[in-house]
């Protein structure tokens, strides 16, 4: 009873509710894009679109803002930072024109990374309006600008704030936000991520989370941009695996664009690719899983894989990834396993890739040590192949101090010499093992001549050199990638058969030199000055290697025909003793490369003698190890992409088999 009296007497004193204040204050902000800019270009120049669009409005200058960044015409992938000018209008709750704000508003982007002076991640309004540039790199496919009203992006150092241009903080902020129109760029591609932004072969996407390719379900498939008159143009983005290990597998887009050599800068070309592009597209990228990619085989082909971008070692790669599968070709018959592989042929690693000019350089015995070499750069994490190299016959412990590390080396080139990376210092204790470590790598100084591998570095990793195949007549198996590096020599036939015609090579050589020797028919050699030796006759048989340490006295090359009709063409070249490094621990476990031809076991003992005498053909995936010397690594797949040219005793050391096409 009493309840009802308190209702009854609430009832006539009245209720009422109190309204909302309409909200107040900034809501949002209009942003529009005025331009896209290559940053730091004086004059400013416009980011170029992509070779479709420019093509369609005639050239890339006649392409109209309005269309610049659209679906239909994105702009070309930056590998360098973007300015971007923006106009920004702050709007209130009701999509009105604030006339009274007068903050500072903050820039970002999505996907990409402000970089640069902080003048260019903020902009104060006047009167609710304002003008801005947004310096951003790492951009691809769909971005946003977008314009906040919370505190600018800062950079650190040391756990301080780096100095810099930043706005005075106004005492409230509202968070409100606002964002460009979409801007499209380019969909990246591997050799979006692995082409370098730099001498040092460093991709400009480190430390980016990036996805390449499209699933069906997602959009339109990925195509190539590539100029227009690249067979590969519009062709859709394939992604095949070609190769997998235990801690995860190499990826090859077999439609990548061809590049042109010189066209990237940074590069170092000393011999001219004759097609006028890299040997490689940089197409390929090793994806590390952790562990062994199961499920994925060889051959395979995926919609897409995506990945935190990483350089390790110098090689760059995709990290805690996944991946989509287009085609399992163990699904099909045997027989069509590998017609995607097929389609991935390797790419012959020679003295033009490994750097040769036309005269013999202090760098020469480490294939590819250059950082401004692109054409090594483009093969890396791609199929490759070194054709008739030899194994070490020396295994030298270099690590004296037995702290399983031997310290690695660089060149002076001013000086000709190999010593510190930096300031050498002679009471330095690594200075013994270095030395050690270069005459073994080199095969110079107590290794002079020698296949030397650096035994605590093979027992740490498996790794190893092997000495490659030197300039000469292709015919005879050796390497005509670079003719400046070879001497021709006509050996004319005998004037009777008891009478030689000898004929010497135009230009010298150094003591200590190696040269190598090939000619297309049979011949005599002597090695002496500039008058013919009395003796010391060589017979050498046609398409033959013969490689001489000249001794002191010996200068030139001399040859004499053995047939009576017809001359011979001889070519001879110093022998640069290039070395590239090779890990086949995986591929072939059982195959004993340190080994010894005086083992008790009579049959180690033989298949030491085997590898000695062969020459080898090695086919895997090329990776950068920037401290390895050399630095280029060689990895086999399996037992099938190592193959020999057996030496005088006939046969391959076990498991080894002969090379079918010599």
């Amino acid at each position: 009873m009493k309840r009802l009296l308190l209702l009854s007497a609430l009832a006539m004193a009245g209720c009422y509710t109190k309204e909302t204040e309409p909200p107040s204050g900034v809501g949002s902000f209009q942003v529009t894009v005025k331009g896209f800019y290559a940053a730091d270009s004086n004059p400013r120049a416009q980011l170029p679109v992509v070779a479709a669009c420019a093509a369609r409005y005639g050239s890339q200058g006649q392409v109209p803002l309005e269309v610049r960044g659209t679906q239909e015409c994105r702009l070309a992938l930056p590998r360098a930072p973007v300015d971007i000018d923006m106009e920004v209008v702050a709007l209130d709750v009701n999509g009105q024109v604030m006339g009274d704000f007068n903050n500072p508003v903050s820039f970002r982007t999505v996907p990409g990374n402000l970089t640069g002076a902080y003048r260019y991640r903020w902009s104060q309004l006047n009167q609710g309006q304002g003008t801005g540039t947004v310096r951003s790199g790492q951009l691809y496919g769909e971005v946003h600008v977008w314009v906040e009203d919370e505190p600018v992006e800062v950079d650190y150092s040391n756990g301080e704030v780096i100095a810099g241009e930043l706005p005075q903080e106004p005492a409230h902020r509202s968070y409100a936000t606002g964002l460009s129109r979409s801007i499209f760029f380019e969909e990246p591609t591997i050799a979006t991520v692995q082409v370098p932004q730099n001498g040092d072969q460093l991709t400009a996407y480190n430390g980016t989370f990036m996805r390449i390719g499209v699933n069906p379900e997602a959009g339109a498939v990925l195509k190539q941009n590539c100029d227009v008159d690249d067979p590969n143009h519009d062709q859709p983005v394939t992604l095949l695996v070609t190769g997998t290990d235990p801690g995860g597998f190499y990826v090859t887009d077999l439609t990548a664009c061809r590049i042109k050599e010189g066209s990237i800068s940074g590069g170092n070309t000393q011999t001219a690719e004759p097609s006028g592009y890299y040997p490689g597209r940089f197409n390929s990228i090793y994806i590390y899983n952790y562990s062994f990619p199961e499920g994925l085989d060889p051959g395979d082909l995926l919609w897409t894989i995506a990945g935190s971008v990483q350089e390790f070692t110098a090689t760059t790669q995709l990290t805690f990834p996944s991946w989509s599968i287009r085609e399992k070709v163990r699904l099909l018959p045997q027989a069509e396993w590998n017609k995607y592989l097929a389609l991935a042929p390797p790419v012959e690693i020679n003295g033009r890739l490994c750097g040769y000019s036309a005269s013999p350089y202090v760098t020469d015995p480490l294939c590819g040590y250059s950082y401004g070499n692109y054409k090594m750069e483009s093969l890396e994490s791609s199929l490759v192949k070194v054709r008739r190299v030899k194994f070490p016959r020396v295994f030298k412990n270099c690590d004296a101090n037995g702290n399983n590390s031997v310290p690695f080396f660089c060149p002076d080139t001013r000086s000709g010499t190999f010593g510190a990376c930096g300031t050498d210092n002679p009471s330095d204790p690594d200075v013994p093992e270095r030395q050690c470590n270069i005459d073994c790598t080199l095969g110079v100084g107590q290794f002079a001549n020698q296949v030397c591998a650096e035994k605590n570095t093979y027992d740490s990793f498996g790794q190893f050199v092997v000495e490659m195949n030197p300039p000469g007549l292709a015919a005879a198996g050796l390497d005509a990638s670079v003719p400046a590096r070879l001497q021709a020599i006509a050996a004319v036939p005998p004037v009777s058969p008891a009478t030689e015609a000898w004929t010497r090579s135009a230009n010298g050589f150094s003591t200590g030199v190696t040269v190598a020797l090939s000619c297309d028919k049979a011949v005599n050699v002597r090695f002496g000055g500039t008058t013919l030796p009395a003796e010391g006759t060589t017979e050498l048989a046609a398409l033959t290697r013969l490689d001489h340490a000249m001794l002191a006295g010996e200068s030139y090359v001399w040859v004499s025909g053995k047939d009576t009709t017809t001359q011979a063409n001889c070519s001879v070249s110093q022998h640069p003793r290039s070395r590239i490094n090779v890990v086949m621990k995986d591929a072939v476990p059982d195959l004993v490369v340190n080994c010894n031809e005086q083992d008790a076991d009579a049959d180690r003992a033989l298949q030491c003698k085997h590898m000695h005498e062969a020459t080898f053909d090695v086919t895997g995936h090329m990776r950068h190890v920037s401290a390895a010397r050399p630095r280029w690594v060689v990895q086999p797949r399996d037992q099938d992409d190592v193959c020999c040219y057996p030496g005088p005793s006939g046969a391959c050391p076990r498991p080894i088999k002969p090379c079918v096409n010599p």
